[in-house]
């Protein structure tokens, strides 16, 4: 297994907890832009183009897929499958459609890789924690033992052919938090392709997938932001048609006795997963970086980095408690004269 680490560098002042860095067209590109409030989350969207009325239809095409994507998969929204699927944990099979089957058997295959720590079955631990209630709490061991018993992937059972999914047991409930921004951008960029449009950028609160390459030819440049300062970042990242997603325990907590409580919950020990602070990912698409950085942030530094060494195109910045900052093999670091840490792929196509 290798491994790379480097000190932390703080370089410049930002917000977002992955951000693209500012590019000027080329040529006689045009920059269409849109920003909705979707999934929970603000959708920030830029596709370049030469006919911007074209890159304007086809905007609106994409974010009409999100809508009914999301409608599908939030457990949250009245009628939705994953809410149908929920209410008849124990009793009966659900018929689900197309795109939330390819999450759910999907999401299971990574369930099954990480030996557990991405798990869609982890609902009854956030609702237990209070996490998007606004009413958080540390629960009880009893409480915790009770959800813990709800909690395991391998009680959804999937029928291809049939098109339904049923869960097991009574109380079991699916989650698709964890990975439903990922698939649903993924699905955005695949319309904006068939449109035509060869160079874009998406941005799901912080789940970012990129079209191609800048409008100049050169990789799009993505700044990870430093976990203890919101005001600073940790590296610049240089990507091509490929995704990058953060997880942090920084993005939704909260404190009791200075003691940090965050939503990334480990699904075998029912507690906020500890030892890194935040894990950014890079892939093809990103599904599979918004799903194993949650996999690799519960599993840990070690066991995080064994993990993506084993996935072919996939690859890891890890931060740990300490604020060093750990990569894998595919990835190299550049440290420029005004201490900016660039970082880019070298072995994995992405």
């Amino acid at each position: 297994m290798k491994k790379r680490l480097i000190p932390y560098v703080v370089i410049v002042a930002i917000l977002a907890a992955l951000f693209i860095l500012v590019i000027r067209p080329a040529g006689d590109a045009k920059k269409v832009t849109r920003t909705e409030f979707l999934m929970d989350t603000i959708v920030e969207s830029l596709i370049y183009t030469k006919d911007s009325k074209l890159g304007d239809e086809a905007l609106t095409y994409a974010y009409r897929e999100i809508s009914r994507l999301e409608k599908f998969l939030d457990r949250h929204i009245s009628g939705s499958d994953v809410t149908k699927i929920n209410q008849a944990a124990g009793r009966e099979q659900v018929l689900v459609s197309v795109d939330a089957m390819e999450v759910i058997i999907r999401s299971l295959e990574v369930g099954e890789l990480s030996g557990g720590a991405f798990d869609i079955t982890i609902a009854p631990l956030i609702k237990l924690w209070g996490f998007g209630t606004g009413d958080t709490q540390i629960p009880g061991e009893a409480e915790l033992s009770e959800a813990l018993d709800l909690v395991d992937y391998r009680q959804v059972q999937v029928d291809r052919e049939a098109g339904t999914v049923f869960l097991q047991h009574a109380g079991v409930e699916l989650d698709l938090g964890g990975i439903a921004k990922g698939f649903i951008i993924d699905k955005a960029v695949e319309v904006l392709r068939d449109k035509g449009i060869t160079s874009a950028y998406f941005d799901a609160g912080g789940d970012i997938r990129v079209l191609g390459d800048k409008p100049d030819g050169t990789p799009w440049r993505i700044g990870i932001r430093h976990p203890r300062d919101r005001r600073d970042i940790a590296a610049i990242v240089e990507i091509r048609d490929s995704a990058i997603v953060t997880s942090g325990d920084y993005e939704r907590y909260f404190q009791v006795n200075d003691e940090r409580y965050h939503h990334i919950i480990d699904p075998q020990t029912g507690m906020p997963a500890r030892g890194l602070i935040s894990v950014t990912v890079v892939a093809a698409d990103a599904f599979t970086a918004d799903a194993y950085s949650t996999a690799v942030f519960v599993l840990g530094l070690e066991q995080g980095i064994a993990l993506v060494e084993s996935l072919p195109g996939v690859e890891a910045i890890l931060i740990t408690e300490d604020e060093q900052v750990h990569i894998t093999s595919g990835l190299a670091i550049q440290i420029t004269e005004d201490e900016q840490v660039h970082i880019t792929a070298i072995s994995k196509g992405w």
